[in-house]
Order: structure tokens, then sequence, then C-alpha cells
């Protein structure tokens, strides 16, 4: 019955959306896990590397970003706080003795606000610590109860002469390792997910712009979910609507490309009006045409430059890495990609099926292309009024 199938919709609907949620907040810990390197060295002077987000445990955003910008003669003060803070509650402990640290350099890196609030593009703090483990010939790591830091912390430990690192993971409820010899052989049994998520750590960061370009559209490009629904609700089938998306993608990605390695731009002001527009122009195309016209690829492609300069004003409030931009534009583009097909995969879960009974275009098809419509219409204002 229809109950039924719209009921099973939406239940698959409901178990996307949850697998997308954990799919990203798994992937936000992985990105911005904190991480500590202990080095030893054979003259007993060892050095304690923290790697962590400092602007979304121990600082707000906005106060990471200033504290990025400012000279370095007065970040340490401005830090103060919270650099005693990990002072007093990050310990190397070895049997009943606490070793003493000291700072020796520090790196505060921010690319934009935008990007110190957004976990999927982690802006990582570097601490760089100095201790004298001359006398011990094992240590532990441990992080006090009332240190809350992104989870988890993998803690690595580099011994002079040894062939191998010593790897731990640290969790919320586990805040000390087990004691790691500094002199003879390594316990071989040091933890294996450790080790595996150190080796896997180092393909994140690439793997972020994929969040970065997802995210974009799910749940932030309410508009361009707009726009690929538009095409969505006159497609007579499943290639010709394919083909319509294959080319909206090509269009937004080549003016996107352009736009990042600075041939064209055009101002925001100018540009989301214009994405209005061509909300609306589809909308109303659905309601006037009984089939796609001719020239409707041709229109689609021409709407896809407009929304590829959307993308690019988004993308530029976060700094691409100048020894990778080409993966990471890639990559960002990618993300896009998977968020559109997630949108069309959703629809047609839920409509999919109902296409081609005599009640889908009067009861969902102009219902939801009016709707569309009007909120096209009220961007427009919106965004040229006020």
């Amino acid at each position: 019955s229809l109950s039924k199938s719209l009921r099973l919709g939406f239940g698959a609907l409901l178990c996307l959306l949850f697998s997308l949620a954990s799919t990203t907040t798994a992937q936000a810990h992985m990105l911005n896990m904190t991480r500590m390197a202990l080095q030893t060295q054979t003259s007993g002077m060892s050095e304690l590397t923290v790697v962590i987000d400092l602007g979304q445990s121990l600082m707000t955003p906005a106060a990471y970003w200033a504290l990025s910008q400012a000279p370095l003669g007065q970040q340490e003060h401005l830090a103060a706080e919270v650099l005693a803070q990990l002072d007093r509650h990050i310990k190397l402990l070895a049997s009943d003795r606490s070793f003493s640290k000291t700072l020796v350099s520090w790196q505060f890196e921010a690319a934009s606000l935008a990007a110190v609030a957004n976990t999927m593009t982690p802006q990582m703090a570097t601490l760089v610590y100095r201790a004298d483990l001359q006398d011990a010939e094992q240590v532990s790591v441990q992080l006090d109860d009332t240190l809350q830091i992104p989870w988890p912390c993998l803690v690595r430990i580099d011994i002079s002469g040894a062939a191998l690192p010593a790897s731990r993971l640290l969790t919320d409820s586990n805040r000390i390792t087990r004691p790691i010899q500094l002199t003879g052989r390594i316990n071989s049994t040091s933890d294996l997910l450790a080790l595996a998520i150190h080796k896997t750590q180092a393909l994140l960061p690439g793997l972020s712009w994929v969040a970065v370009g997802f995210q974009h559209i799910i749940p932030q490009g309410l508009d361009h979910i707009a726009f690929i629904l538009g095409l969505f609700f006159l497609a007579t089938g499943l290639m010709p609507l394919l083909w319509q998306v294959t080319g909206f993608t090509l269009a937004h990605s080549l003016t996107l490309g352009l736009s990042m390695y600075g041939l064209i731009s055009a101002p925001a002001n100018i540009v989301e009006p214009f994405i209005a527009l061509s909300i609306i122009y589809v909308a109303v195309d659905n309601l006037y045409a009984s089939k796609l016209a001719p020239f409707r690829f041709s229109v689609v492609c021409l709407f896809g430059l407009l929304h590829g300069l959307g993308f690019a004003s988004a993308l530029r409030d976060f700094k691409l890495p100048e020894d990778q931009f080409l993966t990471a534009l890639g990559l960002f583009n990618l993300g896009v990609e998977l968020a559109q097909l997630t949108v069309l995969l959703v629809a047609f879960m839920l409509l999919g099926w109902f296409r081609r009974r005599s009640w889908y275009e009067p009861m969902v098809a102009h219902p939801a292309t009016v709707a569309i419509a009007g909120t096209g219409t009220y961007w427009l204002l919106t965004r040229t009024l006020f």
C-alpha cells in the first residue's frame, strides 16, 4: 500500500542519515585527535611534542584565532592560562616520580576563523617541551582527569637505539599508558590499534577536504540541494537526470578551479542572488514543461558555472595547502559530488517508485516544485534587499 511504502522509504532515509552522521562524527574525531610524541636521547634529555586542536577544546574558536594572529612576542602571554593547564595536567611518570618539562617552542596554526570552528578542518597547535629522563628506566604518559581534550589521544614514544616506536592510545576513560621501557628491548605487545591509527591518520588530513565539500552541500548548502531537487522533479528517467547532473558537475568544477587559481572572480553579493534565480528558473520550467526541452542541458550547464563561483566563495574561508593545492581542490569537489548523489539517492528512495503513478505529478512533483520556487524567491529577496 502507499502508506506502507512511505513508511519503508522514511525508515530507509533515517538509517541513511544516521549512518552519514555517525561516519562524519567519527571522522571528525579522527581528524582532530590529540597526538603526543616523546623522543628520547642517549643523553637522557627527551623532547615531548604535543599536537592539539585548542580551538575545539581548551579555547573558543574566536580566542584561538586571535591567538594565532597575534605577534609571536605576545602569544605566550595570551596563551598563558592554557599553557599552564597543559603543563600541569600532562605528566611524564616513572614509578612514583613525575618529571618536570619546559616549553621550548610553539606554533599556533590557523587558516581562518571558519576553519578553526569547523571540526572537519582542524587547525592544530604544536607545543614542544623538553624533559630530563636521564635516570628513568621506564616512562608512562598520564593525562589528569580534569583535562578535556579532543579524544582519542595517540601517544608515540621513539626510544633511542630502538628499531620501532612504542604506541599507546589514550581515551577519556583510560588516561595513562602502561609503562614503556626506555632501556633494553621494547615490549613487542604495544597496542596494534594505536599503531593502525597512527598509520591511518596520515591519510586523514587529505580526506578532510572530502568532508568539507560534503558538508558544504549537506547540511549547509540548502540552495544547492534545492537546485538538484529541481532537476529531479522534471527528469523523465534516470539517464536524463544523470546527464543533467553530470553537466552541472563539470560546469561548476570548471569555474571552481578557475576561481581558486585566481583566473576569474565574482563578488558573493552578485553570485548568490543569481544562484537563487537559477533555482526559480528550474522550478518554473518544471511547472510549465511537460518534457525536457532540448536547451535544458545547456541551461543547467550555464547554472553550473554560476554555482561553481558560489562554491569558490565558500572554499576561500579555508586555506588550501600550497603543496597539495590540486589534490585538496579535487577532494573538495569529490565531497560536493558525493553530497549531490546523496540528495538524489534519498529522493529516489522516498519518491522514485511513485514516479509512474498517475497521482505523482499533481500530488507530489508539482507541490514540491512550487515549494522550491517559493524558497528560491525568498532567497532572492533576502539576498538582494537585506
